[in-house]
């Protein structure tokens, strides 16, 4: 299988992730070390120390995403390259937002104690986001990225604690009334608010048409 030496931070390393994604190419990722100094195996390996470095099925090494795209330019794109190129122009708003960074936080943090009393939403637009929080604690957040008479919400989280307990939905909720009030149109990127859409069709009026008619 094709092995791409990348770290997830990499510009580069990401373009030459879509492309594979489009291609239609299955591709084994191997993390390197973070400083090119540390990548004695990946120079044994490569005879380089930059990222990214893609290896063919047959052994050879291609430095770089100038050379990698050479290579691959002339391999035909599967049957879901447009759909998949959409999703990632969709997503364009996320990956410029802090939300990825956040997201990492969330994956170290324990689950916190009970509320001590009823959580409220507050629209932080500072932060782009929408936290949940019980008193000054933060237990939970919609993230969002507005631009040009768009609100793209691109993550919900709510502490692991009080999952199941319709709080995710009470964060969407606001979010979507206040774009509502503000005459928003909405890109729901996160999986979770698409699917709070779905169960509540009164809101799919808010979806921009051109998300709606992907």
């Amino acid at each position: 299988m094709v092995t791409l030496y990348q770290t997830e931070w990499c510009p580069f390393s990401s373009a030459v992730r879509e492309v594979l994604t489009e291609l239609g190419i299955d591709f084994v990722a191997r993390q390197v070390e973070p400083w090119p100094e540390q990548r004695d195996g990946l120079r044994e390996r490569s005879g380089g120390d930059a990222t990214p470095v893609l290896e063919t099925e047959d052994g050879r090494l291609f430095h770089g995403t100038r050379a990698i795209f050479g290579y691959l330019q002339d391999e035909e794109p599967w049957q879901h390259a447009e759909a998949h190129r959409r999703r990632f122009l969709d997503h364009r708003e996320a990956r410029q937002t802090d939300a990825p960074r956040r997201l990492v936080e969330y994956f170290k943090l324990e689950p916190g104690p009970e509320p001590a009393e009823e959580p409220t939403v507050v629209n932080v637009p500072e932060a782009s986001r929408y936290e949940l929080r019980d008193g000054e604690r933060m237990i939970g957040e919609a993230a969002y990225h507005r631009r040009d008479g768009r609100i793209a919400l691109i993550h919900t989280e709510v502490d692991e604690a009080l999952e199941g307990r319709g709080l995710g939905s009470t964060l969407v909720a606001t979010a979507l009334d206040d774009a509502r009030r503000e005459g928003l149109e909405v890109v729901p990127l996160c999986p979770f608010v698409e699917a709070f859409i779905e169960r509540n069709p009164e809101y799919q009026d808010l979806v921009a048409t051109d998300y709606r008619e992907r």
